[in-house]
């Protein structure tokens, strides 16, 4: 990532899933490390100071363009912007798309997000992604959102006085529903947050590391 602009994100995971990542990224060293030794052109002893500045420099070269195929994911940022790339690419999202709206940066919850229950997400993952696939990430959900989180602030407007679940509701607990809070339930299911997006690129990301490390072995 050096010479891109990053943007820090912390992506709130399931519990064990910050170890996963921990324990991915080691492998993924380790792998670096045994790529190095391997091949004679990447040894510096005995060259100049100059040749082994350039022997270096082509070193760093081929480790940025590994972690940006997916081949290497030795850093938690490589392995989580691989993730979260492919997970654009599976949704169909891995395009161009406007700008999002300043609000849509907001810190604060968007209309329709919910909880995912009682507990939540106990652990963090801290990264920091190129920030121009965080612009991505975010103007994707966003304007594939939009036209619920519309609807949902009229809803809100509308039935000032309920309060919808702030927690996921399981199929038994939709089904109960009727009325307004029904209709509430079906507008919240079409927002998308960033952070389902950087959940799912987060256990991609793990997911090829074990891939690459199955190859190597």
């Amino acid at each position: 990532m050096v010479g891109r602009a990053a943007h820090p994100v912390e992506i709130a995971v399931d519990e064990g899933v910050r170890q996963l990542v921990a324990d991915a990224v080691e492998a993924q060293g380790a792998r670096a490390a045994r790529l190095a030794a391997e091949e004679n052109r990447w040894r510096t002893r005995g060259l100049t100071r100059a040749e082994a500045a350039a022997v270096r420099a082509e070193w760093r070269g081929t480790v940025r363009r590994l972690r940006a195929a997916g081949e290497l994911l030795d850093v938690r940022g490589a392995l989580v912007e691989y993730g979260v790339r492919e997970e654009l690419r599976v949704l169909g999202w891995d395009r161009e798309w406007d700008p999002a709206p300043e609000e849509a940066w907001d810190q604060g919850r968007w209309p329709g997000s919910r909880d995912r229950g009682v507990g939540g997400y106990p652990e963090r993952v801290a990264v920091r992604l190129d920030a121009g696939l965080a612009a991505q990430v975010v103007a994707a959900c966003w304007w594939t959102s939009w036209p619920s989180i519309r609807a949902l602030r009229q809803w809100r407007d509308d039935f000032p006085g309920l309060t919808p679940s702030r927690y996921r509701l399981d199929h038994e607990g939709r089904r109960q529903l009727v009325g307004p809070l029904a209709q509430y339930e079906r507008l919240a299911a079409g927002v998308t947050t960033t952070g389902e997006i950087w959940r799912a690129g987060v256990m991609r990301g793990v997911e090829q590391a074990a891939a690459i490390s199955d190859r190597s072995d």
